[in-house]
């Protein structure tokens, strides 16, 4: 006996009748979400598209496939001894790869065996709860970056500067020139906790791609041409106010300009996300 664990990847299209749950999607895409036991994900996803290669070991990943594309996605187990792939939810195929037409929504769940650990409870038990990415139904932890509480309408952003082996150390959270892109809904809070990895003076405030002052007010880290100290934290809190595509850039003369931003999206709708 054992209880199945599933990672849900949704492939988002825009075409015909959805071949299954229409669940909610970002244009054509393929999202996969990668439940953990504990703090440990049970497995990782090879996404192909169009000859690109994505490898998915994250909680949620999502990556953008153009409509009527293929994908081609492959689950591998963190430990096969323990949880072994099983199958896929879908009919198409029983092996750990499947391939499929991006249009449309579709869900598609490969499952991971964990085996019972110790003696079968009694009825009187509390029942075992299948751990998932979510620590509450309200709570979500997208990576170690950025989680969110879709009752509180919030946001948390773990925005880390400086990290040495990305584009000389000027990277947002081990990204550069906007490679990393995180969406919150219109009317969010967002709250980011900044700390300033790096060996000089780094900054971070919500942007326009040719402006340098805070596109919301309270968007910025103390001081952003300044920067903060190497070492150092700061955190800020403000309201996603207005939909549209901005940056969350270091503000320190000549960084931005050098690709140290991040891609921060206002959405008019639907849940956070962070595509990489």
């Amino acid at each position: 006996m054992g209880l199945f664990l599933g990672l849900a990847a949704l492939l988002a299209g825009c075409g015909s009748t959805p071949l299954s749950s229409a669940d909610a999607g970002v244009g054509c895409s393929v999202t996969v979400l990668i439940p953990s036991s504990g703090r440990a994900l049970l497995g990782s996803v090879l996404v192909t598209v169009g000859g690109r290669r994505y490898h998915f070991a994250r909680n949620v990943n999502t990556v953008a496939v153009g409509c009527g594309d293929k994908a081609t996605l492959s689950a591998t187990a963190s430990d096969p001894a323990i949880h072994p792939f099983t199958q896929w939810t879908v009919r198409v195929s029983p092996s750990q790869t499947v391939t499929v037409t991006v249009d449309g929504l579709v869900s598609i769940r490969p499952g991971f065996l964990v085996p019972k650990v110790g003696p079968t409870p009694s009825p009187t038990a509390s029942p075992k709860v299948t751990p998932t990415p979510s620590a509450s139904p309200s709570t979500v932890t997208l990576d170690q970056w950025v989680s969110y509480d879709s009752a509180a309408k919030t946001v948390t952003w773990k925005l880390v500067a400086g990290a040495p082996a990305v584009n000389l150390g000027l990277n947002f959270d081990g990204y550069d020139k906007g490679a990393m892109v995180v969406t919150v809904p219109v009317g969010w809070s967002v709250t980011v906790n900044f700390s300033n990895q790096g060996s000089i003076n780094h900054s971070a405030a919500v942007v326009t791609a040719s402006g340098t002052t805070p596109l919301f007010a309270g968007a910025e880290t103390p001081i952003p041409i300044a920067g903060t100290a190497p070492g150092q934290t700061a955190s800020f809190t403000f309201s996603a106010g207005q939909v549209g595509s901005y940056r969350m850039s270091c503000l320190i003369p000549g960084h931005e300009a050098a690709g140290m931003w991040a891609t921060f999206t206002v959405a008019s709708g639907g849940v956070p996300s962070v595509h990489l």
